[in-house]
């Protein structure tokens, strides 16, 4: 999750689309070219202090190079050492601007509810051996800020101004970024719950009112993953987003990870709540889950939309490059929960095909049309299913809920709200 954390990063603060990612942030930057400094060290550095609301609320002091391709050089946002102290502490990013970087963007982000306030914002370059050259300062002490606001994600309430009169780290300004009712899905103390099902406690949030919709993430996501779409949801629906168990907030066993035993933990919160009828949005692992939830519990399950779902483990169902990939990241990790999740993708499910004939609920198999998973598995999925439609976006990938997030929320409200019909063009043929 720390690799797609920065992935992200790189998007937006780069291309400010509507893509979602895993928290609310607002992003200050300046950008300026690197012409004469290619090959040359820097410094970045800043005063910052924060007081925060949200647990997960924390400021990122961060820079990147753009390359002349159009790719990314260098690129550090300190995501691995999130800012959450309360007094004035410098912060120092170090290191070399690419020889084929044309632009540096560097400045503060800020995540999640919270006053964050930073000064004394200075890029330092090394021009020759020993000897720095500033080229960037920022002391707040002007009415104007050098700063500027790139990009708000998933939240418009975040405000910024110039704040003076013995606040700052140093001089008589500094600056201050306060988030303000940012949507905190995933860590929201007033809402967030704990349920104790099958020896793990397994944390869920619950919004709005209406028909109840379980929102399962992917692996190595949480409630925060769908973010971007729940305050559409909770519109229509009784949102339940849950953190599945050794993810997010829920806790795990000292056993093997098992989708089995996934599904039977949402199960029992279902019953703890006395909810005997859900809609489920499933997520790439939440999509294994809603399938086999319909198959295990079908008195539970109302109707399934799996997104990039897969009933086997191997190269039959998912490319072998992504395969090839979590295998590595087995061979190196040093995360045991992230191990462990990998392996849990690596050895399940393993469902037959014609189990799937089972599942009696509306099920609408959806992907993206460049996948992890492979179309003609999604296709297997859809065969064989007996009360089920697909749908392949086109131009996405294994996020195409994010990608292509309106349509996607159109489709998914007329698959749960609108009668379910399998027209067949075969009847065309009959008289």
């Amino acid at each position: 999750m720390k690799n797609l954390l920065k992935a992200l990063y790189y998007f937006f603060v780069l291309i400010p689309l509507s893509l979602n990612a895993q928290d609310s942030w607002a992003v200050h930057l300046k950008r300026m070219p690197t012409k004469g400094y290619e090959g040359h060290k820097f410094k970045l550095q800043s005063m910052i202090k924060v007081e925060l609301e949200d647990d997960s609320a924390k400021a990122l002091l961060w820079i990147r190079v753009d390359k002349q391709n159009g790719s990314i050089g260098f690129f550090d946002n300190m995501e691995d050492k999130p800012i959450r102290n309360n007094v004035w502490k410098n912060y120092i990013i170090e290191g070399i601007i690419d020889e084929t970087g044309v632009r540096l963007n560097f400045g503060i982000s800020t995540h999640y509810n919270g006053t964050f306030y930073c000064d004394d914002v200075t890029l330092d370059i090394e021009i020759e051996k020993g000897k720095w050259v500033n080229v960037f300062k920022e002391d707040f002490e002007q009415d104007t800020v050098q700063l500027k606001k790139s990009l708000v994600l998933n939240s418009p309430d975040f405000s910024a101004e110039i704040l003076k009169g013995g606040m700052a780290a140093n001089g008589n300004g500094c600056f201050k970024i306060v988030g303000k009712n940012v949507p905190n899905y995933g860590i929201n103390k007033k809402v967030g719950k704990y349920a104790d099902v099958n020896g793990i406690k397994l944390y869920y949030e619950i919004y709005g009112e209406g028909q109840p919709l379980v929102v399962l993430h992917g692996n190595g996501g949480s409630i925060e993953s769908a973010s971007a779409h729940y305050a559409e949801l909770i519109k229509k629906y009784k949102v339940i987003a849950i953190d599945s168990r050794a993810q997010g907030k829920s806790s795990d066993t000292d056993q093997p990870l098992t989708y089995d035993a996934m599904a039977s933990d949402v199960n029992a919160l279902l019953e703890q709540l006395g909810i005997d009828s859900v809609n489920i949005w499933g997520q790439s692992d939440g999509a294994i889950l809603g399938l086999l939830l319909a198959l295990d519990y079908p008195k539970k399950v109302r109707r399934v939309l799996a997104f990039g779902a897969n009933m086997l483990p191997d190269s039959l169902a998912i490319f072998s490059w992504a395969i090839n990939s979590d295998l590595e990241k087995i061979k190196t990790t040093k995360d045991d929960k992230e191990k462990k999740l990998l392996v849990l993708m690596q050895n399940y499910p393993n469902i037959p095909y014609l189990r799937l004939a089972q599942i009696k609920a509306p099920v609408l198999i959806m992907a993206g049309d460049r996948d992890v998973i492979r179309p003609e598995h999604t296709l297997k999925l859809f065969q064989n299913i007996p009360n089920s439609q697909m749908c392949i976006l086109p131009g996405t990938t294994h996020g195409a809920s994010w990608n292509k997030k309106e349509l996607f929320l159109q489709l998914l409200y007329d698959f749960f709200d609108k009668p379910f019909e399998m027209p067949d063009t075969k009847d065309w043929y009959k008289n």
